[in-house]
Formats: C-alpha cells, structure tokens, sequence
C-alpha cells in the first residue's frame, strides 16, 4: 500500500509589470500547507520579463527558504488568445478539443499547430442546453518559448506554463462555492482589474475592466499630495474607504481627502461591475452569484471588502493565501498579502 506523497512542490512564479510574486507548497498528511512566499520589486518594472528578473528571482530562492529550482510559470498576459465560444452540447467520442483549437485558430488566425491551449467547459445543471458555454485561452509557441528562454538560461527548470485564471481559481478552492452557485473572483491588479466567474471549479467567463486599475490610484494620490510612489502605496495599504481609528500619521483634513479619492477610484469599479454580474446572473443558469473574492494588489486596501460587500448585497472576501491553506507563524504577515493569490495557485498546479 502506497503512503500520502510528502515533498515541497514546483515555485509558482507570477511576474508583474512592478513585482515577481513566488510561492512554495509544503506537501504533508494528504493537504497542502504553506512552505515559502516572497513578493519582490522588479529590477525593471513596466518591461517584458528580462535576464535581470530571473537573476532577481534567484537570488531570492536562495536567501528566503525555496527549495530546488522547478518552477511553474505565469504565461505573459498580453500574449495570449482568448475565445468565448458556445459549442454543439458534447455528445459520445465528439473531437471538443479539436473544435475549439480551429475556432481558436479561425478567430485569431493563426495555424492550429501553432499554439497551445486550455479550455473549460460549462453547463446548465441539468446538462440539457443544446450549446455549451466554453472559454478558451492559448499562448503561441514563440511567444511561449521568448519567455521560457529567460528563466531556462538563468538555471530555473521550467516544468509548465499555466494561465492566471487557472491558477487564481484552484489557490481559491477553498473559498469558492458550489455549483450550481458561481463565485466572481475580481483580480485588482496594477494595470487592469479583471473579474473571473467560476460555477463549482468550472471556469465559465472572464472579462476585464477599464476602471480601477491600482496603478492609476497611485498616480492620482502622488499627484494629488504631490508625494513620492512609495508614500503612496504605503497610504494605499493603510487607509481604505471605511471610516476607522488609525494612528495619529495621518490628519482628519488628508484622511478624507484620501478617502475621497479612494472611494471614488472603487465606486467607478462597482459600477462597471454591474454588467459582467448581471450577464452571469441571467445568462448561466443556476442560483447566480452569489459571493465575490478580492486577490490582487488593490485587495489590500483595508476595509476594501465590507464596502464592496454593502455596495454589492452579495458576500465579499478577500482570498490571500492565509486565508486558503495553513501557514507557518513566520510566514503570517507575507501570507496576508493578496498579491501572492496566483503564485500560491500556481505551485499547486505541479507535482511534487
């Protein structure tokens, strides 16, 4: 009889245009736990990955506690092909895979054998729609094989290349809902926020959003009191939309005027949420949505998640990976930090 495989797991490794995000999964007694986490800022921010963020990286592993150096990768967002389809309801031995690949290939226009691709598939509960909703996402070869390069040549081995929102929504396993209910896990990240709705672990649309990228937030509040990045991503980490007793840092005068500026940058993001709610809600059947996860950097606003839980009417939780598996007391405060949610994703995606 075979014993619960134990080990650490592959490095997840989720590069941003401004940080590397890194995490490492301890194996033990059937159930993951929380092994190692590092969020470090890029050498070069706003640029494609480079030699320097994979040197970066490894200097990093050696001094934080990683251990080996296989890693699982984020694929560049901005390389990837996307497709909502509805597709004929599966029926016995019919070829979906290759159906999706040439309708990924005739929208994108590209040859069918020039990518590769993952894609899910969702149905009504009672399995009896005539079309099946299905989301597809595949990344070329070359621009695949451009960023395997970087790490490859720096010494990592690259064991996969995954995509986001499969590694966002098995990190949040834990806290997503069972079908037929849908969980929407909003992606507040630097340059765009993106909402990815999930019924049961089934991945059934994902859009993005013009407003509310953290980014944009940060320049408004360096402009506004004429301050440094720094100072502003600390204030961002420290005063959110809720009123609430904070240390004498601040006077009453620049905390409503930070929360005024704050307030309105989210206000803007919930109502450019109704719509992509409202489609879920009417266009899959099932009970709707029916609670929203925050991940991403902006998720760390404080207070973030009871103001979109009373503007919403729905449950909102913030999903950083304390709140998903068993963490270390030495790794309590990295683990609070939502920014690290795909990376944590990421390493359960390899084996051991």
């Amino acid at each position: 009889m075979k014993g619960k495989r134990s080990g650490h797991s592959l490095i997840g490794v989720d590069v941003g245009r401004r940080t590397i995000k890194a995490a490492q999964l301890l194996r033990a007694d059937g159930a993951y736990h929380v092994s190692a986490l590092s969020a470090l800022p890029r050498p070069e921010t706003e640029r494609d990955v480079s030699e320097a963020d994979a040197l970066a990286l490894k200097e990093i592993f050696r001094r934080q506690g990683f251990v080996g150096r296989g890693v699982v990768l984020a694929a560049p967002e901005d390389r990837l092909m996307e497709a909502a389809l509805e597709l004929p309801a599966k029926v016995a031995d019919a070829p979906v895979e290759q159906i999706v690949r040439m309708e990924m290939s005739r929208l994108h226009g590209v040859a069918p054998d020039s990518f590769e691709m993952a894609y899910w598939e969702f149905r009504g509960a009672n399995g009896s729609r005539p079309l099946m909703q299905t989301l597809a996402v595949g990344c070329p070869h070359a621009a695949a094989n451009d960023f395997l390069d970087v790490f490859e040549k720096a010494g990592f081995r690259v064991a996969a290349l995954d995509v986001r929102i499969a590694a966002a929504t098995r990190a949040c396993g834990p806290l997503l809902l069972a079908a037929p209910q849908i969980t929407a896990v909003v992606d507040l990240g630097w340059r765009c926020t993106s909402v990815l709705f999930v019924c049961g672990t089934s991945i059934i649309y994902e859009r993005s959003l013009q407003a509310a990228a953290l980014g944009e937030l940060t320049s408004k509040l360096m402009e506004a009191f004429k301050i440094p990045f720094e100072s502003a991503y600390q204030i961002l980490g420290a005063v959110g939309p809720i009123p609430e007793e904070l240390p004498q840092t601040y006077d009453r005068e620049s905390l409503d005027a930070i929360r005024k500026h704050t307030t309105t940058h989210f206000d803007r993001l919930l109502d450019e949420l109704e719509v992509p709610l409202s489609y879920a809600n009417h266009q899959f059947a099932g009970e709707g949505v029916r609670r929203v996860l925050l991940i991403g950097g902006g998720a760390a606003v404080p207070q973030l998640a009871p103001y979109f839980e009373k503007q919403l009417g729905v449950e909102v939780r913030r999903a950083s990976p304390c709140d998903l598996l068993d963490t270390p007391p030495a790794l309590t405060m990295k683990a609070g930090n939502p920014t690290l949610t795909v990376a944590l994703g990421l390493a359960m995606s390899g084996g051991i």
